[in-house]
């Protein structure tokens, strides 16, 4: 190996006299980058974990602590509150029975405390019962003293229990013990006039008996009683305990009901360990985090010199020589270019060897031409070394030039034999000098998933750098995406290689410059570049970027869905097979996928979805999955087509419909813009709703054109193109659309059945297309509208022949994407149909016989 670079070093240095300088390392910065990776990461480790030891895990054993002594305080409260409730229940079935009330209806002393006497044996847990009389004075003349009465506080209970006001416990002092007491309001039920209270005493270690019930070795449970000072503070005083506790930091309280006591709870010190755990699980996992980053460090340090030793074998061994060269360090990939493009120039400059011979075979002008394939890479810039000012040579323009693939708004036709890499090589030569003459100095490249693609968009790409034009590569992606590229970026022209909903064999071109989508005179104009040959030649970069995450972001920042929603995605093996999914899913839906794949020979139906036969199998999955919508997108994305819950496909402009209505109604007066396709329902729902129908030709770049310049904020084509001039850009995208569809049926609630049935109702058609040779659809055209007479109805002529009647109207117009001219019908009811289609046939067949009229 040393010997065969010191072979290349000889040669490439033999004009140079200067002695060679010494090259050496200081330090190793594998290590020192390894040892600061290390630490960092070391120091987040013991960072984290001592937030988890010192922080999070005292708070989770506080919370813990906390949640449990409450429980415990509940408990002992509730215990008691049911311990009250059933004695104070027994004690009003005691005064009401009839033993108190013969007593108090006697009105004699002694009876009344024979009574009370008798029943005390039924209440083991009261120390004392009496029965006071109440007299017609009420208690007014009672005095502490009699009856037993302890203090002024029985007699205060007394008194209130008289009054029929409600009575709560109350502890009091008698010598050394608490007593509680507890008074209730005797009546006898013949005579209401005789009343008595009946006063219980309750010996407060009943009390202590209730809180042993829990687990005393838990902690120290305190039964206290609450008094409201003159002040209006408040004080407390113990009246029952049980317990030992000593954590008073976790202490909890729990009031009662129907009293001025609570329950304290402090637990002990045996609980809290016993609930608080041990870290030392904790300590055991940052062992083995730190043992493992150790590990793993140690492993990048010493298997990273080792690759770049072998990627710098494999560098040197292959820097005389255009073979492919495969490197596991994509840093290294740029240096390795540099150094075979230093080393072949340093070869031929040293003398014809076999290497140089090679190179200048390859490279007659005398600079290299870097191979596409190597720009695959994001981010990666690649240049052509061109120096020269003088028009590019051009490839031959073939025998049979085929013109009409320059169509009225876009570039299309059959890949294999019409739009050939050597004429898109023609092509990008003449949009590249048209960029250059307009400074427009970089262009955006995407292209779709046809097979025909890739060899393309390299044609494209190559020529656009050969005049001198940067260019951004964006890959594989719907051309939503494209036109999105042109916004976000700071270049905003941009080319898109795709067939649309065309079949397999076909393929196109759609182009922006400068934001504006070209059309008609400049289409002819860029075919007669092509012809002319003439083309700029300079020095142009590539650059691969991926803008589908900077699209997603940008949708999903707009779209709020409220409801989540079930959506079939039916990609049809298009460009959107990945994207679609992907968005939807981001913005919160259920997905099922359906066609996702992307596969150029459209396996599973043709990428129309105009074509109600391509919709079957999205109708059925809807059905089977019972979605709340289904979505069909056509080879590139910009077009859309619906099935609703039920089945049902909606075409445009009934979509239309459901969008106006919400986009007029936040926006009074707008305009909104429709081809001549759509149903005049459409017009009718948009000048309900306060906006302005505007009718206009078929054909995306016209809808873009005219809403432009009306500044209308929806617009939209029968053929499934919807353009949102409202919190978009104004660009037909169809995933964008069903985005929007998704927000306003999350939204509103109803079905999307039922949103549709409230719209009026039309017996139509669907488009109906009828075979013409391409090369005479205008003029065949033109003949029918100067030659037909259509006296019954308006007849507009603004796109193709639209004749309204009263009970519907006919449209007869040549199609911008395929040789055929396409009709479209819509009447009140079947006959009224019938008779519109019948008139258009009559007057057809007058104008060429030999059309094969399908409808």
């Amino acid at each position: 190996m040393l010997d065969k670079l010191k072979k290349k070093t000889e040669n490439a240095g033999k004009q140079n006299s200067s002695a060679a300088r010494g090259i050496s390392a200081s330090g190793n910065s594998i290590y020192a980058v390894t040892g600061v990776g290390l630490g960092v990461v070391a120091l987040v480790l013991i960072l984290s974990f001592a937030f988890l030891l010192l922080v999070r895990e005292p708070s989770i054993r506080s919370s813990q602590m906390a949640q449990v002594s409450g429980a415990y305080s509940e408990q002992q409260a509730n215990n008691l509150n049911a311990y009250l409730s059933l004695l104070l229940q027994r004690l009003q079935r005691a005064a009401t029975s009839s033993q108190a009330a013969s007593a108090i209806a006697s009105g004699d002393a002694t009876a009344v405390g024979t009574a009370a006497a008798a029943m005390l044996p039924y209440f083991p847990d009261l120390s004392e019962l009496r029965l006071v009389p109440v007299g017609e004075m009420g208690t007014a003349e009672l005095n502490p003293g009699d009856y037993g009465l302890h203090n002024l506080i029985e007699l205060d209970m007394v008194r209130r229990a008289a009054r029929g006001e409600q009575v709560l416990p109350e502890s009091f002092q008698v010598g050394e013990r608490w007593v509680t007491g507890l008074a209730t309001l005797v009546k006898d039920s013949v005579n209401p006039l005789q009343r008595a209270v009946m006063l219980a005493s309750l010996d407060n270690s009943a009390f202590e008996t209730a809180l042993t019930a829990i687990n005393p070795d838990t902690g120290a449970y305190a039964l206290e009683q609450l008094y409201t000072n003159r002040d209006g503070s408040t004080s407390t005083s113990t009246i029952a305990s049980v317990g030992f506790g000593q954590v008073t930091k976790y202490q909890s309280f729990a009031v009662i009901p129907d009293t001025n006591w609570r329950i304290v709870f402090t637990p002990a010190a045996s609980l809290v360990n016993e609930l608080g755990g041990s870290s030392r699980s904790l300590y055991v996992v940052l062992a083995m985090c730190l043992v493992a980053m150790l590990g793993g460090f140690a492993i990048v340090a010493l298997r990273i010199p080792k690759l770049i030793e072998l990627d710098a074998f494999r560098m040197l061994d292959a820097a005389d020589r255009k073979t492919d060269l495969t490197l596991g360090i994509p840093q290294l990939v740029d240096v390795a270019r540099q150094l075979r493009r230093a080393t072949l120039r340093a070869v031929r400059s040293s003398g014809p060897t076999e290497s140089a011979s090679r190179a200048q075979a390859a490279d007659p002008d005398g600079f290299e031409l870097v191979d596409l394939a190597d720009a695959e890479d994001l981010g990666e810039v690649l240049e052509l070394d061109s120096e020269l000012s003088e028009p590019a040579d051009a490839p031959d323009i073939p025998r049979d030039f085929p013109a009409h693939i320059f169509r009225a708004y876009d570039i299309r036709g059959n890949a294999s034999s019409e739009l050939t890499p050597e004429l898109m090589t023609r092509i990008g030569g003449a949009l590249g000098t048209i960029a250059g003459e307009r400074q427009l100095q970089s262009l955006v490249v995407g292209a779709d998933g046809r097979n025909s693609s890739p060899a393309l968009k390299n044609a494209l790409i190559r020529a656009l750098m050969e005049c001198g034009r940067d260019v951004i590569d964006i890959g594989l992606v719907p051309t939503p995406v494209l036109y999105f590229a042109t916004r976000h970026l700071s270049a905003h022209s941009g080319l898109m290689i795709t067939g649309s909903h065309n079949p397999k064999s076909d393929n196109g071109l759609k182009m922006v410059l400068d934001q504006e989508t070209i059309h008609a005179g400049a289409i002819q104009n860029l075919r007669d570049r092509v012809l002319q040959g003439n083309f700029a030649r300079g020095k142009g970069r590539l650059v691969a970027e991926n803008l589908v995450p900077a699209y997603i972001d940008h949708i999903q920042q707009d779209i709020a869905i409220a409801v989540p929603l079930k959506i079939v995605i039916d990609a049809g093996n298009g460009a959107t097979s990945e994207i679609a999914p992907l968005l939807f899913e981001e913005l919160g839906c259920e997905v099922v996928r359906l066609h996702c794949s992307v596969d150029g020979n459209f396996p599973n139906h043709p990428p129309d979805t105009s074509n109600e036969a391509n919709l079957e199998d999205l109708i059925v999955r809807v059905r089977e999955e019972q979605a709340d919508f289904g979505v069909a997108f056509d080879g590139d994305g910009d077009r859309l087509a619906v099935v609703t819950g039920s089945g049902r496909i909606l075409r445009s402009d009934v979509l239309l419909m459901i969008f106006a209505q919400d986009v007029v109604s936040r926006n009074p007066g707008s305009d909104v813009v429709f081809d001549v396709k759509c149903s005049r329902n459409l017009t009718e729902l948009i000048t309900r709703c306060g906006g302005r129908p505007v009718l206009w030709k078929t054909g995306h770049a016209f809808m873009k054109q005219k809403m432009a310049e009306t500044g209308a904020l929806l617009g939209g084509e029968f053929s499934g193109h919807i353009f949102f001039g409202e919190r978009w850009f104004g660009f037909d995208d169809g995933m964008y659309a069903a985005a929007r569809l998704a927000e306003i049926l999350s939204t509103q609630g109803d079905s999307l059945d039922t949103i549709v049935d409230a719209f009026p109702a039309s017996v139509n058609t669907a488009e109906i297309l009828i075979p013409v040779p391409d090369a005479n659809k205008l003029s065949l055209m033109e003949r029918i509208v100067r030659n037909a007479d259509f006296s019954g109805g308006s007849v507009n002529t603004l796109d193709g022949i639209r004749v309204d009647f009263p009970e519907g109207w006919g449209l007869l117009r040549a199609s911008n994407t395929s040789a055929a001219l396409t009709a479209r019908f819509e009447a009140r009811g079947e006959q009224e149909l019938e008779s519109i289609m019948s008139e258009f046939r009559e007057q057809i067949a007058l104008v060429d016989p030999s059309l094969d009229i399908k409808f």
